[in-house]
C-alpha cells in the first residue's frame, strides 16, 4: 500500500528534523559566547619594543630572536587593524624624540568612539628622586630622559579624541601606568595591564607578554571558566597567576569607565580537556620545570615551559607532571623579582 503525505506535513517533518539537529549541535557547544568588544577598524595601536640601547653600560641589551613585541604587532595586523593606524618602533627607531612625536601624531588622528592600544617592553627605571617612572627609549641616558609614564597618560588626555585606551607594559615598575590611570577622572575609559607593580622589578622572561597574546588570540587555556570567551577579568587573573607562579612577582591591573571585568576581549577556542590551563611542574631530563598545560589527549599533556620559547613545547605523560603552587601575596607585601638582566626565553637557565 502506498502512502502520500501532504506538502504541509512534509514541511512540518523537515522543520522537526532541522530543529532536532540544531538543538543537538547547540547542546554540544559551550554556553553562548559573546563577540569581542573591540573593532580592528576602530583601533589604533602603538607598540614600542626596546631590546637594545645606545648606552649599553646603563641598559643591558636582550636577545632579539623571536621577540614577542613583533608577534603582538603581527597579531593586530592579521586582525585587520589598518596599517596607517599602527606604529611599531623597535630598538634604534625608538628614540625619545621619535616615540613622543609618533605617539602624539597617532593620537591626533583618532575619532570619537575609537580605541587605543599601547604596549611597551624593555627596561623601566625611576628618576633619582623616585617620583617619575620612565620606559627606557633607545637613547635614554643622563642627558636624554626616557618615555615618562606620566607623559603617556597626559598625551592621551590631551590629543586622543577616542573613547577607550588599553595600556600594557612588560618591564620593571610598569605598574606605574596603572597608578596613573587610577588617579584620573577622565572622559576616556582606561584598562591597564602591567607585568609588575609601580615599585618593583620585573622578570627578564616574556611571561607577561605571552599571556597577553594568548588572551587576545583566544587560546583555549586562557578561557579559565570555559564559557567560550576571554574577558578582561580572566586575562588579568591569568596574568596575575602566571607572574606569581612562574616569576614570583605581582602584576598590576586597573580599569575605569566602560571597561568592566566582563568586557570581552576575544572568543575562545574549545578546550580539548579540563586539564588544559593547569599550572604544573614537569620533569624533563631529570629536572623539574614550571609549565602550563596547553593541550591534552589520550593520557598525555602538551606543555609550555615558562621562560622558554615555543619550540621547547612538548608532549609529556602523566607520570612527569605534578601540581604547581601559585604564590599568594597580601596587599602591600614586598616581592622580589629578577630584573630584565635575567634569563631570556630560549636561553639556558
Amino acid at each position: 500500500m502506498t502512502y502520500y503525505c501532504s506538502l504541509q506535513t512534509l514541511k512540518r517533518l523537515c522543520l522537526a528534523v532541522f530543529l532536532s539537529a540544531t538543538f543537538g549541535l547547540l547542546a554540544a557547544l559551550p554556553a553562548f559566547a559573546r563577540e569581542r568588544e573591540w573593532q580592528p577598524q576602530r583601533t589604533w595601536v602603538f607598540i614600542v619594543g626596546t631590546l637594545q640601547w645606545e648606552h649599553s653600560d646603563m641598559f643591558e641589551s636582550f636577545p632579539t630572536e623571536n621577540r614577542r613585541d613583533a608577534q603582538l604587532a603581527r597579531f593586530f595586523k592579521t586582525q585587520g587593524v589598518p596599517a596607517e593606524q599602527m606604529v611599531y618602533l623597535k630598538d634604534r627607531q625608538a628614540t625619545t624624540r621619535q616615540v613622543r612625536t609618533a605617539f602624539k601624531d597617532l593620537l591626533s588622528q583618532a575619532r570619537e568612539g575609537d580605541m587605543l592600544f599601547v604596549y611597551y617592553t624593555g627596561h623601566g627605571y625611576k628618576s633619582d628622586d623616585e617620583r617619575t617612572t620612565y620606559f627606557a627609549t633607545y637613547d635614554a641616558g643622563e642627558k636624554v630622559p626616557g618615555w615618562a609614564t606620566s607623559s603617556i597618560v597626559r598625551d592621551i588626555e590631551r590629543y586622543f579624541k577616542g573613547s577607550e585606551a588599553v595600556l600594557t607594559a612588560d618591564c620593571c615598575y610598569s605598574g606605574s601606568l596603572a597608578q596613573q590611570v587610577r588617579a584620573l577622572n577622565s572622559r576616556i575609559s582606561y584598562a591597564c595591564l602591567a607585568s609588575s607593580s609601580a615599585n618593583e622589578l620585573s622578570t627578564g622572561n616574556w611571561t607577561f607578554t605571552e599571556m597577553l597574546l594568548a588572551g587576545l588570540k583566544g587560546e583555549a587555556y586562557a578561557d579559565t571558566n570555559q564559557d567560550g570567551e576571554i574577558t578582561l577579568q580572566e586575562l588579568a587573573e591569568d596574568i596575575r597567576a602566571d607572574m606569581a607562579f612562574a616569576e614570583d612577582q605581582r602584576s598590576a591591573f586597573a580599569a575605569t569607565g566602560v571597561f568592566t571585568n566582563q568586557t570581552v576581549l576575544a572568543r575562545a577556542e574549545r578546550r580539548s580537556s579540563r586539564d588544559v590551563s593547569k599550572r604544573v611542574e614537569v620533569k624533563s631530563e631529570g629536572d623539574w620545570y614550571k609549565a602550563r598545560i596547553i593541550e591534552a589527549g589520550q593520557g598525555q599533556y602538551k606543555v609550555h615551559y615558562y621562560g622558554y620559547d615555543d619550540w621547547y613545547d612538548e608532549w609529556v605523560n602523566a607520570r612527569q607532571v605534578r601540581d604547581g603552587k601559585v604564590a599568594r601575596y597580601a596587599p602591600g607585601s614586598a616581592v622580589g623579582a629578577s630584573s630584565r638582566n635575567g634569563p631570556w626565553p630560549g636561553s639556558p637557565r
